[in-house]
């Protein structure tokens, strides 16, 4: 019994360490992708959102933040973003908070506050990536998607491409 309870820290331990090629594994039953990465088109009036600053905000464990800034095209590529912990190995409810806000031209705009609900790489869309179109002059739309509630001034493209808007309903 002694060595039982010797050996179960000391595996976990060895399970929560990274090794090459562990980011992106199922291997790694410790790694949890709070944030798939998102492709994003910042418009204002319909025309690009050059030198728009993004704050990103994701909170699981603990509420981390990054900025990210939109090039000539109104463009910006957010990376994936995870995380490592010894809870993910104990059956549990998994729910990574998302929030994008988007300064430009003096005015803070909400463009993504979601839920995410699965740890697997790009579960917000079902398994696809996720690309979004965001015109800071539309009014912000509340849904059910992927499984949890979505607020956002933003289109996206599903795996089929045909644009899906924030006023229909997933099932």
């Amino acid at each position: 019994m002694q060595k039982f309870l010797i050996a179960l820290p000391a595996a976990l331990l060895i399970l929560s360490l990274p090794w090459p090629g562990a980011a992106m594994s199922k291997m790694n039953p410790l790694k949890a992708c709070t944030f798939s990465e998102m492709e994003i088109s910042i418009l204002f009036k319909g025309a690009p959102a050059r030198g728009a600053k993004i704050t990103r905000t994701i909170e699981w464990k603990q509420e981390r933040t990054d900025q990210f800034t939109t090039d000539d095209h109104g463009h910006v590529t957010l990376p994936a973003e995870f995380e490592n912990h010894l809870l993910k190995a104990f059956p549990m409810e998994f729910v990574s908070a998302q929030h994008l806000a988007v300064q430009f031209e003096g005015k803070e705009y909400e463009i993504w506050n979601y839920a995410k609900r699965d740890a697997d790489l790009n579960s917000e869309m079902y398994g696809a990536p996720l690309q979004l179109t965001c015109e800071l002059t539309s009014e912000p739309k509340t849904q059910r998607a992927f499984g949890s509630i979505v607020g956002t001034r933003c289109t996206w493209q599903p795996k089929n491409n045909s644009t899906i808007n924030a006023e229909k309903e997933f099932t």
